[in-house]
Protein backbone atom coordinates (compact mmCIF):
# COMPACT_ATOMS: atom_id res chain seq x y z
CA UNK A 1 0.00 0.00 0.00
CA UNK A 2 2.81 2.38 0.77
CA UNK A 3 4.37 1.87 -2.63
CA UNK A 4 0.99 2.40 -4.33
CA UNK A 5 0.30 5.50 -2.22
CA UNK A 6 3.71 6.99 -2.94
CA UNK A 7 3.29 6.26 -6.65
CA UNK A 8 -0.04 8.12 -6.79
CA UNK A 9 1.42 11.00 -4.79
CA UNK A 10 4.32 11.36 -7.20
CA UNK A 11 1.91 11.24 -10.13
CA UNK A 12 -0.27 13.91 -8.53
CA UNK A 13 2.73 16.15 -7.88
CA UNK A 14 3.84 15.72 -11.47
CA UNK A 15 0.57 16.78 -13.11
CA UNK A 16 -0.56 19.39 -10.56
CA UNK A 17 -0.20 23.04 -11.75
CA UNK A 18 0.35 24.23 -8.16
CA UNK A 19 3.56 22.49 -7.17
CA UNK A 20 6.41 23.72 -4.99
CA UNK A 21 9.44 25.31 -6.51
CA UNK A 22 11.75 22.87 -8.24
CA UNK A 23 9.54 19.79 -7.65
CA UNK A 24 8.83 18.87 -11.28
CA UNK A 25 10.47 19.11 -14.64
CA UNK A 26 9.62 21.72 -17.19
CA UNK A 27 8.10 19.19 -19.59
CA UNK A 28 4.85 19.08 -17.60
CA UNK A 29 3.75 22.65 -18.24
CA UNK A 30 5.02 24.47 -21.28
CA UNK A 31 4.43 28.17 -21.45
CA UNK A 32 5.60 29.60 -24.76
CA UNK A 33 7.19 32.99 -24.65
CA UNK A 34 7.80 34.87 -27.86
CA UNK A 35 10.44 37.51 -27.99
CA UNK A 36 9.01 40.90 -28.79
CA UNK A 37 10.53 42.19 -32.01
CA UNK A 38 12.88 45.12 -31.43
CA UNK A 39 10.97 48.35 -31.76
CA UNK A 40 12.00 51.96 -31.70
CA UNK A 41 10.83 54.10 -28.82
CA UNK A 42 11.02 57.02 -31.21
CA UNK A 43 8.51 55.41 -33.58
CA UNK A 44 5.41 57.65 -33.64
CA UNK A 45 3.19 54.59 -33.95
CA UNK A 46 4.81 52.64 -31.07
CA UNK A 47 2.77 53.14 -27.92
CA UNK A 48 3.51 50.08 -25.82
CA UNK A 49 1.90 51.33 -22.63
CA UNK A 50 -1.03 48.91 -23.00
CA UNK A 51 0.76 46.09 -24.80
CA UNK A 52 3.68 45.29 -22.47
CA UNK A 53 3.35 43.72 -19.06
CA UNK A 54 6.37 44.43 -16.88
CA UNK A 55 7.99 42.33 -14.19
CA UNK A 56 10.12 44.51 -11.91
CA UNK A 57 13.10 43.23 -9.97
CA UNK A 58 16.18 44.57 -8.32
CA UNK A 59 18.41 42.82 -10.80
CA UNK A 60 16.65 43.65 -14.07
CA UNK A 61 13.44 43.78 -16.01
CA UNK A 62 11.58 41.26 -18.17
CA UNK A 63 8.77 41.66 -20.65
CA UNK A 64 6.02 39.36 -21.83
CA UNK A 65 3.89 40.35 -24.79
CA UNK A 66 0.57 38.73 -25.72
CA UNK A 67 -0.85 39.51 -29.17
CA UNK A 68 -4.28 38.29 -28.13
CA UNK A 69 -4.25 40.66 -25.18
CA UNK A 70 -3.34 43.49 -27.53
CA UNK A 71 -6.28 42.69 -29.80
CA UNK A 72 -8.71 42.48 -26.90
CA UNK A 73 -7.37 45.74 -25.50
CA UNK A 74 -7.85 47.42 -28.86
CA UNK A 75 -11.34 46.00 -29.21
CA UNK A 76 -12.36 47.57 -25.90
CA UNK A 77 -11.47 51.10 -26.92
CA UNK A 78 -14.14 52.41 -29.24
CA UNK A 79 -12.77 54.45 -32.11
CA UNK A 80 -14.85 56.07 -34.84
CA UNK A 81 -11.97 55.74 -37.31
CA UNK A 82 -12.63 52.12 -38.30
CA UNK A 83 -15.26 49.42 -37.93
CA UNK A 84 -12.93 47.06 -36.14
CA UNK A 85 -15.12 44.09 -35.11
CA UNK A 86 -14.41 42.10 -38.26
CA UNK A 87 -10.72 43.01 -38.22
CA UNK A 88 -10.34 41.87 -34.60
CA UNK A 89 -11.99 38.55 -35.39
CA UNK A 90 -9.74 37.99 -38.37
CA UNK A 91 -6.63 38.87 -36.39
CA UNK A 92 -7.60 36.43 -33.65
CA UNK A 93 -8.30 33.70 -36.20
CA UNK A 94 -4.97 34.26 -37.94
CA UNK A 95 -3.12 34.26 -34.63
CA UNK A 96 -4.80 31.03 -33.46
CA UNK A 97 -4.20 29.25 -36.74
CA UNK A 98 -0.56 30.32 -36.85
CA UNK A 99 0.05 29.09 -33.30
CA UNK A 100 -1.61 25.75 -34.04
CA UNK A 101 0.47 25.39 -37.18
CA UNK A 102 3.72 26.04 -35.35
CA UNK A 103 2.91 23.90 -32.26
CA UNK A 104 0.38 21.22 -33.29
CA UNK A 105 1.00 19.06 -30.25
CA UNK A 106 1.02 21.79 -27.66
CA UNK A 107 -1.89 21.93 -25.20
CA UNK A 108 -2.48 24.43 -22.43
CA UNK A 109 -4.39 24.25 -19.22
CA UNK A 110 -7.06 26.98 -19.17
CA UNK A 111 -6.63 27.50 -15.47
CA UNK A 112 -2.90 27.95 -15.87
CA UNK A 113 -3.33 30.38 -18.75
CA UNK A 114 -5.98 32.42 -16.94
CA UNK A 115 -3.64 32.67 -14.01
CA UNK A 116 -1.34 34.88 -16.12
CA UNK A 117 -3.71 37.77 -15.54
CA UNK A 118 -2.43 37.86 -11.97
CA UNK A 119 1.22 38.10 -12.93
CA UNK A 120 1.81 41.08 -10.71
CA UNK A 121 0.86 38.95 -7.69
CA UNK A 122 1.89 35.41 -8.71
CA UNK A 123 4.18 35.50 -11.74
CA UNK A 124 5.05 32.14 -13.30
CA UNK A 125 8.69 31.69 -14.09
CA UNK A 126 10.97 29.23 -15.84
CA UNK A 127 14.16 27.93 -14.34
CA UNK A 128 16.87 25.67 -15.66
CA UNK A 129 18.49 23.16 -13.37
CA UNK A 130 22.02 21.89 -13.59
CA UNK A 131 21.11 19.20 -16.12
CA UNK A 132 19.59 21.71 -18.51
CA UNK A 133 15.94 20.77 -17.79
CA UNK A 134 13.42 23.55 -17.46
CA UNK A 135 11.37 23.89 -14.29
CA UNK A 136 8.48 26.17 -13.47
CA UNK A 137 7.82 27.88 -10.18
CA UNK A 138 5.10 30.07 -8.77
CA UNK A 139 5.97 32.70 -6.20
CA UNK A 140 3.80 34.65 -3.85
CA UNK A 141 3.25 38.36 -4.04
CA UNK A 142 5.54 39.03 -1.11
CA UNK A 143 8.50 37.25 -2.67
CA UNK A 144 10.80 38.82 -5.18
CA UNK A 145 10.50 37.17 -8.61
CA UNK A 146 13.31 36.73 -11.07
CA UNK A 147 12.71 37.92 -14.63
CA UNK A 148 11.87 35.24 -17.16
CA UNK A 149 14.67 33.87 -19.26
CA UNK A 150 14.09 34.46 -22.96
CA UNK A 151 15.74 32.20 -25.51
CA UNK A 152 16.74 34.86 -27.99
CA UNK A 153 18.63 32.48 -30.25
CA UNK A 154 15.57 30.28 -30.83
CA UNK A 155 13.40 33.35 -31.37
CA UNK A 156 15.80 34.73 -33.94
CA UNK A 157 15.75 31.38 -35.74
CA UNK A 158 11.93 31.41 -35.74
CA UNK A 159 11.98 34.98 -37.03
CA UNK A 160 14.37 34.01 -39.82
CA UNK A 161 12.16 31.06 -40.71
CA UNK A 162 9.30 33.44 -41.48
CA UNK A 163 11.40 35.29 -44.07
CA UNK A 164 11.37 33.63 -47.51
CA UNK A 165 14.60 32.12 -48.74
CA UNK A 166 14.74 34.47 -51.73
CA UNK A 167 14.58 37.49 -49.42
CA UNK A 168 17.31 36.08 -47.21
CA UNK A 169 19.52 35.64 -50.26
CA UNK A 170 18.85 39.23 -51.34
CA UNK A 171 19.71 40.59 -47.90
CA UNK A 172 22.86 38.46 -47.74
CA UNK A 173 23.91 39.71 -51.16
CA UNK A 174 23.31 43.31 -50.12
CA UNK A 175 25.48 42.89 -47.03
CA UNK A 176 28.25 41.41 -49.18
CA UNK A 177 28.08 44.30 -51.66
CA UNK A 178 27.87 46.84 -48.81
CA UNK A 179 30.50 45.87 -46.20
CA UNK A 180 29.86 48.81 -43.88
CA UNK A 181 26.17 47.93 -43.62
CA UNK A 182 26.47 44.98 -41.22
CA UNK A 183 28.40 47.04 -38.67
CA UNK A 184 25.56 49.55 -38.30
CA UNK A 185 22.32 47.77 -39.20
CA UNK A 186 20.88 44.26 -39.12
CA UNK A 187 18.49 43.44 -41.95
CA UNK A 188 15.25 41.79 -40.80
CA UNK A 189 12.91 41.52 -43.77
CA UNK A 190 11.99 43.10 -47.09
CA UNK A 191 9.11 45.57 -46.87
CA UNK A 192 8.53 46.41 -50.51
CA UNK A 193 10.04 46.72 -53.94
CA UNK A 194 9.55 49.36 -56.62
CA UNK A 195 10.90 50.46 -59.96
CA UNK A 196 13.79 52.48 -58.58
CA UNK A 197 14.41 51.04 -55.11
CA UNK A 198 13.85 48.28 -52.58
CA UNK A 199 12.96 48.90 -48.93
CA UNK A 200 14.09 46.63 -46.10
CA UNK A 201 13.21 46.51 -42.44
CA UNK A 202 16.34 46.76 -40.32
CA UNK A 203 17.54 47.18 -36.76
CA UNK A 204 19.95 49.95 -35.84
CA UNK A 205 22.71 48.12 -33.97
CA UNK A 206 24.27 51.22 -32.45
CA UNK A 207 20.91 52.26 -31.02
CA UNK A 208 21.18 55.86 -32.19
CA UNK A 209 19.91 57.86 -35.13
CA UNK A 210 22.24 60.50 -36.49
CA UNK A 211 19.86 62.91 -38.22
CA UNK A 212 16.48 64.25 -37.18
CA UNK A 213 16.00 62.14 -34.04
CA UNK A 214 14.71 65.10 -32.04
CA UNK A 215 12.13 65.88 -34.70
CA UNK A 216 10.34 62.55 -34.95
CA UNK A 217 10.88 61.51 -31.35
CA UNK A 218 7.64 61.02 -29.44
CA UNK A 219 7.12 63.45 -26.55
CA UNK A 220 5.57 62.01 -23.36
CA UNK A 221 1.91 62.61 -22.67
CA UNK A 222 1.19 65.33 -20.15
CA UNK A 223 -0.93 63.12 -17.92
CA UNK A 224 1.67 60.31 -17.88
CA UNK A 225 4.72 62.52 -17.55
CA UNK A 226 4.98 61.97 -13.79
CA UNK A 227 4.33 58.21 -14.07
CA UNK A 228 7.10 57.43 -16.52
CA UNK A 229 9.70 55.05 -15.14
CA UNK A 230 13.12 54.44 -16.65
CA UNK A 231 12.99 51.38 -18.87
CA UNK A 232 15.57 49.51 -20.84
CA UNK A 233 15.55 50.87 -24.37
CA UNK A 234 15.94 48.60 -27.35
CA UNK A 235 17.53 49.34 -30.66
CA UNK A 236 15.24 51.31 -32.98
CA UNK A 237 13.75 49.74 -36.08
CA UNK A 238 14.30 51.67 -39.29
CA UNK A 239 13.42 51.38 -42.97
CA UNK A 240 16.46 50.95 -45.18
CA UNK A 241 15.87 52.09 -48.76
CA UNK A 242 18.29 50.73 -51.34
CA UNK A 243 18.34 53.02 -54.38
CA UNK A 244 19.26 51.12 -57.51
CA UNK A 245 22.56 51.94 -59.18
CA UNK A 246 20.72 52.38 -62.49
CA UNK A 247 19.23 55.62 -61.15
CA UNK A 248 20.97 58.76 -62.31
CA UNK A 249 23.08 60.66 -59.77
CA UNK A 250 20.88 63.72 -60.20
CA UNK A 251 17.78 61.72 -59.33
CA UNK A 252 19.41 60.24 -56.22
CA UNK A 253 20.61 63.65 -55.07
CA UNK A 254 17.18 65.16 -55.74
CA UNK A 255 15.40 62.57 -53.58
CA UNK A 256 17.85 62.84 -50.69
CA UNK A 257 17.84 66.63 -50.85
CA UNK A 258 14.04 66.81 -50.78
CA UNK A 259 13.88 64.38 -47.87
CA UNK A 260 16.29 66.59 -45.95
CA UNK A 261 14.29 69.73 -46.81
CA UNK A 262 11.00 68.13 -45.73
CA UNK A 263 12.31 67.06 -42.32
CA UNK A 264 10.34 68.58 -39.47
CA UNK A 265 6.75 67.38 -39.78
CA UNK A 266 5.14 64.35 -38.16
CA UNK A 267 3.12 63.60 -41.32
CA UNK A 268 6.20 63.28 -43.56
CA UNK A 269 8.90 60.62 -43.14
CA UNK A 270 12.24 62.38 -42.48
CA UNK A 271 15.70 61.37 -43.60
CA UNK A 272 17.65 59.90 -40.68
CA UNK A 273 20.92 58.78 -42.22
CA UNK A 274 22.60 58.04 -45.56
CA UNK A 275 25.17 55.34 -46.28
CA UNK A 276 27.31 55.17 -49.41
CA UNK A 277 29.77 52.58 -50.61
CA UNK A 278 31.16 53.00 -54.14
CA UNK A 279 28.03 53.21 -56.35
CA UNK A 280 25.64 51.89 -53.66
CA UNK A 281 23.45 54.41 -51.80
CA UNK A 282 21.22 53.56 -48.84
CA UNK A 283 18.75 56.00 -47.29
CA UNK A 284 17.73 55.38 -43.67
CA UNK A 285 14.15 56.33 -42.81
CA UNK A 286 11.93 55.69 -39.77
CA UNK A 287 9.92 52.49 -39.77
CA UNK A 288 6.20 53.16 -39.30
CA UNK A 289 3.70 50.53 -38.28
CA UNK A 290 0.80 50.65 -40.70
CA UNK A 291 -1.87 48.54 -42.33
CA UNK A 292 -2.20 47.58 -45.96
CA UNK A 293 -4.72 49.80 -47.75
CA UNK A 294 -6.50 46.75 -49.16
CA UNK A 295 -7.12 45.46 -45.64
CA UNK A 296 -9.08 48.45 -44.34
CA UNK A 297 -10.42 50.58 -47.21
CA UNK A 298 -13.74 48.70 -47.21
CA UNK A 299 -14.12 48.97 -43.41
CA UNK A 300 -13.57 52.70 -42.89
CA UNK A 301 -16.79 54.51 -41.92
CA UNK A 302 -17.32 58.09 -42.96
CA UNK A 303 -15.53 59.25 -39.80
CA UNK A 304 -12.56 57.06 -40.66
CA UNK A 305 -12.45 58.47 -44.21
CA UNK A 306 -12.51 61.94 -42.72
CA UNK A 307 -9.53 61.16 -40.48
CA UNK A 308 -7.62 59.50 -43.33
CA UNK A 309 -8.06 62.48 -45.65
CA UNK A 310 -7.28 64.90 -42.81
CA UNK A 311 -3.92 63.23 -42.24
CA UNK A 312 -3.26 63.07 -45.98
CA UNK A 313 -3.98 66.75 -46.66
CA UNK A 314 -2.01 67.76 -43.57
CA UNK A 315 1.02 66.09 -45.13
CA UNK A 316 0.33 67.63 -48.54
CA UNK A 317 -0.06 71.07 -46.99
CA UNK A 318 3.42 70.86 -45.46
CA UNK A 319 4.96 69.51 -48.68
CA UNK A 320 3.26 72.08 -50.90
CA UNK A 321 4.30 74.93 -48.61
CA UNK A 322 7.87 73.94 -49.44
CA UNK A 323 6.90 74.19 -53.16
CA UNK A 324 7.50 70.47 -53.66
CA UNK A 325 5.39 68.27 -55.95
CA UNK A 326 5.16 64.68 -54.76
CA UNK A 327 4.03 63.37 -58.19
CA UNK A 328 3.45 59.79 -56.99
CA UNK A 329 0.65 60.09 -54.45
CA UNK A 330 -1.12 56.75 -53.96
CA UNK A 331 -2.24 54.60 -51.00
CA UNK A 332 1.01 52.61 -50.86
CA UNK A 333 2.96 55.85 -50.41
CA UNK A 334 0.81 57.01 -47.50
CA UNK A 335 1.38 54.73 -44.51
CA UNK A 336 -1.77 54.82 -42.39
CA UNK A 337 -2.68 53.15 -39.12
CA UNK A 338 -6.51 52.88 -39.09
CA UNK A 339 -6.69 52.04 -35.38
CA UNK A 340 -4.76 55.12 -34.25
CA UNK A 341 -5.77 57.38 -37.13
CA UNK A 342 -2.22 58.45 -38.01
CA UNK A 343 -0.61 58.60 -41.44
CA UNK A 344 2.81 59.44 -42.87
CA UNK A 345 3.69 60.39 -46.44
CA UNK A 346 6.69 58.53 -47.87
CA UNK A 347 8.57 57.86 -51.14
CA UNK A 348 9.77 61.10 -52.72
CA UNK A 349 11.61 59.35 -55.53
CA UNK A 350 9.61 61.17 -58.22
CA UNK A 351 9.16 64.43 -56.30
CA UNK A 352 10.49 67.70 -57.65
CA UNK A 353 10.62 71.37 -56.80
CA UNK A 354 7.94 73.45 -58.47
CA UNK A 355 9.60 75.78 -60.97
CA UNK A 356 8.19 79.20 -61.92
CA UNK A 357 6.52 79.63 -65.29
CA UNK A 358 8.97 79.90 -68.17
CA UNK A 359 6.56 81.37 -70.73
CA UNK A 360 8.92 84.18 -71.68
CA UNK A 361 11.90 81.86 -72.27
CA UNK A 362 10.29 78.69 -73.64
CA UNK A 363 8.50 78.74 -76.98
CA UNK A 364 6.98 75.29 -76.29
CA UNK A 365 4.96 76.49 -73.32
CA UNK A 366 1.49 75.10 -72.65
CA UNK A 367 -1.39 77.39 -73.77
CA UNK A 368 -2.93 77.13 -70.29
CA UNK A 369 -0.34 79.65 -69.07
CA UNK A 370 -1.62 82.44 -71.36
CA UNK A 371 -4.76 84.35 -70.46
CA UNK A 372 -6.30 84.07 -73.93
CA UNK A 373 -9.11 81.58 -74.53
CA UNK A 374 -7.59 78.42 -75.96
CA UNK A 375 -10.15 77.79 -78.72
CA UNK A 376 -7.65 77.35 -81.55
CA UNK A 377 -8.05 73.61 -81.93
CA UNK A 378 -11.86 73.75 -82.19
CA UNK A 379 -11.77 76.54 -84.83
CA UNK A 380 -9.12 74.68 -86.80
CA UNK A 381 -11.24 71.51 -86.75
CA UNK A 382 -14.32 73.35 -88.01
CA UNK A 383 -12.39 74.93 -90.89
CA UNK A 384 -10.95 71.59 -92.04
CA UNK A 385 -14.29 69.83 -91.48
CA UNK A 386 -12.52 66.90 -89.77
CA UNK A 387 -12.80 65.63 -86.24
CA UNK A 388 -9.15 64.86 -85.60
CA UNK A 389 -6.12 65.24 -87.85
CA UNK A 390 -2.46 66.22 -88.00
CA UNK A 391 -0.78 68.35 -90.68
CA UNK A 392 0.87 66.29 -93.39
CA UNK A 393 4.26 67.82 -92.71
CA UNK A 394 4.10 68.84 -89.08
CA UNK A 395 7.00 71.19 -88.32
CA UNK A 396 6.00 71.80 -84.71
CA UNK A 397 8.50 70.61 -82.11
CA UNK A 398 7.23 67.78 -79.91
CA UNK A 399 5.99 68.85 -76.51
CA UNK A 400 8.06 67.43 -73.70
CA UNK A 401 6.72 67.34 -70.17
CA UNK A 402 7.15 65.29 -67.04
CA UNK A 403 4.72 62.37 -67.18
CA UNK A 404 5.97 60.55 -64.08
CA UNK A 405 3.45 58.98 -61.77
CA UNK A 406 1.38 55.85 -61.19
CA UNK A 407 -1.34 54.86 -63.62
CA UNK A 408 -4.81 55.61 -62.37
CA UNK A 409 -3.63 58.53 -60.21
CA UNK A 410 -2.23 60.94 -62.80
CA UNK A 411 -4.05 64.22 -63.35
CA UNK A 412 -5.40 65.24 -66.80
CA UNK A 413 -2.69 67.89 -67.25
CA UNK A 414 -0.08 65.13 -66.94
CA UNK A 415 -1.84 63.01 -69.58
CA UNK A 416 -2.05 66.03 -71.92
CA UNK A 417 1.68 66.76 -71.40
CA UNK A 418 1.22 70.17 -69.86
CA UNK A 419 4.53 71.92 -69.26
CA UNK A 420 3.08 74.07 -66.48
CA UNK A 421 2.50 71.39 -63.85
CA UNK A 422 2.07 72.43 -60.24
CA UNK A 423 1.21 70.97 -56.85
CA UNK A 424 -2.43 70.74 -57.97
CA UNK A 425 -1.71 67.38 -59.60
CA UNK A 426 -1.23 65.93 -56.10
CA UNK A 427 -4.69 67.23 -55.20
CA UNK A 428 -6.16 65.23 -58.10
CA UNK A 429 -4.42 62.07 -56.86
CA UNK A 430 -5.73 62.67 -53.34
CA UNK A 431 -9.24 62.99 -54.77
CA UNK A 432 -8.85 59.61 -56.49
CA UNK A 433 -7.91 58.08 -53.13
CA UNK A 434 -10.89 59.73 -51.45
CA UNK A 435 -13.34 58.46 -54.06
CA UNK A 436 -11.84 54.97 -53.78
CA UNK A 437 -12.56 55.05 -50.05
CA UNK A 438 -16.19 56.15 -50.33
CA UNK A 439 -16.95 53.89 -53.32
CA UNK A 440 -15.11 50.92 -51.72
CA UNK A 441 -13.43 50.29 -55.06
CA UNK A 442 -9.68 49.89 -55.48
CA UNK A 443 -8.07 50.38 -57.88
CA UNK A 444 -10.51 52.87 -59.29
CA UNK A 445 -8.71 53.10 -62.65
CA UNK A 446 -6.50 50.43 -64.17
CA UNK A 447 -5.45 51.75 -67.57
CA UNK A 448 -2.27 50.36 -69.18
CA UNK A 449 -1.47 53.52 -71.19
CA UNK A 450 -2.42 57.18 -71.59
CA UNK A 451 -5.09 56.51 -74.24
CA UNK A 452 -7.05 54.15 -72.02
CA UNK A 453 -6.55 56.53 -69.10
CA UNK A 454 -8.24 59.35 -71.04
CA UNK A 455 -11.04 56.96 -71.98
CA UNK A 456 -11.64 56.08 -68.31
CA UNK A 457 -11.70 59.75 -67.32
CA UNK A 458 -14.19 60.48 -70.10
CA UNK A 459 -16.55 57.78 -68.84
CA UNK A 460 -16.45 58.99 -65.25
CA UNK A 461 -16.26 62.78 -65.64
CA UNK A 462 -17.87 63.29 -69.05
CA UNK A 463 -16.55 63.83 -72.55
CA UNK A 464 -17.47 67.51 -72.63
CA UNK A 465 -15.35 68.35 -69.59
CA UNK A 466 -12.41 66.34 -70.85
CA UNK A 467 -12.57 67.97 -74.30
CA UNK A 468 -12.52 71.42 -72.71
CA UNK A 469 -9.54 70.33 -70.64
CA UNK A 470 -7.77 69.17 -73.82
CA UNK A 471 -8.40 72.53 -75.49
CA UNK A 472 -7.08 74.28 -72.40
CA UNK A 473 -3.74 72.54 -72.94
CA UNK A 474 -3.74 73.02 -76.72
CA UNK A 475 -4.82 69.49 -77.62
CA UNK A 476 -7.75 67.93 -79.44
CA UNK A 477 -9.74 64.96 -78.15
CA UNK A 478 -12.22 62.74 -79.98
CA UNK A 479 -13.54 59.56 -78.35
CA UNK A 480 -16.18 57.21 -79.75
CA UNK A 481 -18.21 55.76 -76.91
CA UNK A 482 -20.92 53.11 -76.87
CA UNK A 483 -24.57 54.11 -77.02
CA UNK A 484 -25.51 53.63 -73.36
CA UNK A 485 -22.86 56.09 -72.13
CA UNK A 486 -24.15 59.63 -71.72
CA UNK A 487 -22.02 62.38 -73.22
CA UNK A 488 -22.33 64.57 -70.11
CA UNK A 489 -21.98 61.72 -67.62
CA UNK A 490 -20.24 63.61 -64.84
CA UNK A 491 -22.33 63.08 -61.70
CA UNK A 492 -20.07 61.52 -59.09
CA UNK A 493 -23.04 60.59 -56.90
CA UNK A 494 -24.50 58.62 -59.82
CA UNK A 495 -21.21 56.76 -60.27
CA UNK A 496 -21.04 56.11 -56.53
CA UNK A 497 -24.61 54.79 -56.51
CA UNK A 498 -23.93 52.39 -59.38
CA UNK A 499 -20.82 50.99 -57.70
CA UNK A 500 -22.48 50.39 -54.32
CA UNK A 501 -25.85 49.17 -55.63
CA UNK A 502 -24.11 46.63 -57.84
CA UNK A 503 -22.35 45.13 -54.81
CA UNK A 504 -25.52 45.24 -52.72
CA UNK A 505 -27.60 43.45 -55.36
CA UNK A 506 -24.96 40.77 -55.87
CA UNK A 507 -24.80 40.01 -52.11
CA UNK A 508 -21.09 40.80 -52.05
CA UNK A 509 -21.12 42.73 -48.76
CA UNK A 510 -21.85 41.60 -45.18
CA UNK A 511 -24.87 42.85 -43.29
CA UNK A 512 -22.82 45.02 -40.92
CA UNK A 513 -20.78 46.68 -43.69
CA UNK A 514 -20.22 50.43 -43.64
CA UNK A 515 -21.41 50.53 -47.26
CA UNK A 516 -24.99 50.65 -45.97
CA UNK A 517 -24.19 53.95 -44.23
CA UNK A 518 -23.72 55.44 -47.70
CA UNK A 519 -26.66 53.63 -49.29
CA UNK A 520 -29.04 55.07 -46.67
CA UNK A 521 -28.34 58.65 -47.77
CA UNK A 522 -28.66 57.99 -51.52
CA UNK A 523 -31.94 58.84 -53.23
CA UNK A 524 -33.96 56.21 -55.09
CA UNK A 525 -32.76 57.50 -58.45
CA UNK A 526 -29.18 57.46 -57.20
CA UNK A 527 -28.32 60.92 -58.51
CA UNK A 528 -28.31 62.86 -55.23
CA UNK A 529 -28.20 62.56 -51.45
CA UNK A 530 -31.54 62.48 -49.68
CA UNK A 531 -31.91 64.42 -46.45
CA UNK A 532 -33.26 62.23 -43.62
CA UNK A 533 -36.70 63.02 -42.22
CA UNK A 534 -38.27 62.16 -38.88
CA UNK A 535 -40.10 58.84 -38.93
CA UNK A 536 -42.57 57.34 -36.47
CA UNK A 537 -40.11 54.98 -34.80
CA UNK A 538 -37.26 57.51 -34.76
CA UNK A 539 -35.84 59.05 -31.64
CA UNK A 540 -34.14 62.40 -31.51
CA UNK A 541 -30.76 60.74 -31.05
CA UNK A 542 -31.16 58.44 -34.06
CA UNK A 543 -32.30 61.34 -36.21
CA UNK A 544 -29.25 63.36 -35.18
CA UNK A 545 -26.95 60.46 -36.12
CA UNK A 546 -28.57 60.06 -39.53
CA UNK A 547 -28.39 63.82 -40.09
CA UNK A 548 -24.70 63.83 -39.17
CA UNK A 549 -24.10 60.93 -41.56
CA UNK A 550 -25.91 62.84 -44.32
CA UNK A 551 -23.90 66.03 -43.74
CA UNK A 552 -20.60 64.12 -43.73
CA UNK A 553 -21.38 62.50 -47.09
CA UNK A 554 -22.53 65.79 -48.58
CA UNK A 555 -19.39 67.61 -47.44
CA UNK A 556 -17.18 64.77 -48.67
CA UNK A 557 -18.62 65.07 -52.18
CA UNK A 558 -18.01 68.83 -51.97
CA UNK A 559 -14.36 68.06 -51.23
CA UNK A 560 -14.09 65.58 -54.10
CA UNK A 561 -15.61 68.00 -56.61
CA UNK A 562 -13.00 70.53 -55.50
CA UNK A 563 -10.25 67.98 -56.19
CA UNK A 564 -11.60 67.03 -59.63
CA UNK A 565 -11.60 70.39 -61.41
CA UNK A 566 -10.22 69.84 -64.90
CA UNK A 567 -8.60 73.28 -64.83
CA UNK A 568 -5.68 73.13 -62.37
CA UNK A 569 -6.00 76.85 -61.63
CA UNK A 570 -9.56 76.29 -60.33
CA UNK A 571 -8.68 73.16 -58.37
CA UNK A 572 -8.61 73.62 -54.61
CA UNK A 573 -5.31 73.73 -52.77
CA UNK A 574 -4.48 71.57 -49.77
CA UNK A 575 -4.71 74.57 -47.47
CA UNK A 576 -8.16 75.43 -48.84
CA UNK A 577 -9.36 71.83 -48.53
CA UNK A 578 -8.41 71.70 -44.85
CA UNK A 579 -10.79 74.63 -44.25
CA UNK A 580 -13.81 72.90 -45.82
CA UNK A 581 -16.84 72.02 -43.64
CA UNK A 582 -15.95 68.34 -43.94
CA UNK A 583 -13.08 68.84 -41.44
CA UNK A 584 -14.83 71.19 -39.01
CA UNK A 585 -14.84 68.68 -36.15
CA UNK A 586 -11.11 67.98 -36.60
CA UNK A 587 -9.80 71.53 -36.95
CA UNK A 588 -9.79 72.31 -33.24
CA UNK A 589 -9.65 68.75 -31.90
CA UNK A 590 -6.62 67.56 -29.97
CA UNK A 591 -6.19 63.79 -29.79
CA UNK A 592 -4.15 63.15 -26.65
CA UNK A 593 -4.47 59.39 -26.95
CA UNK A 594 -1.88 59.06 -29.72
CA UNK A 595 1.76 59.96 -29.37
CA UNK A 596 2.99 62.01 -32.31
Amino acid sequence: MENLYSTFKKLKDRISPNKPKGSASGSTIEIGRKRKNPSSDDNPFNDNSKKVRRHSNDSGMGYAVSKEAVISEEGKSMSPFIRRENLSKSLKTENTSSNNAKHPGETRDLNAVSGRNEEYENPIEKEVDGNGAETTSQTNGDETSEPAEVNTEDDEEEEDDKVPLEVLEEMNKLEECFPILSSNYRLIDKIGEGTFSTVYKAESLNGTIKLGSDIWKSPPLKRNRNKIKPIKRKNPIVALKQIYVTSSPNRIFNELNLLYILTGNSHVAPLLDVLRYQDQVLAILPYYQHADFRDFYRDLPIKGIKKYLWELFQALDFVHDKEVIHRDLKPTNFLYDPFKGRGVLVDFGLAEKMEPSTASRNSNVCPCVSKEKPAVSRTHAKRLNVKAAYPKQDQRPPRRANRAGTRGFRAPEVLFKCTNQSTKLDIWSAGIIGFSLISRRFPLFNSPDDTDALFELAIMFGIDKLQKCAELHGCGLEISLVRNVNKTYSNLIHVLSEFLNFESMSDAIPKDSVIYDTLTVLSQKGDSFEKPVLQNDDTEESLMKRMENYNDHKHLLQLLYGCFHMDPSKRLSSKGILKLPFFNELINSQDDEVIL
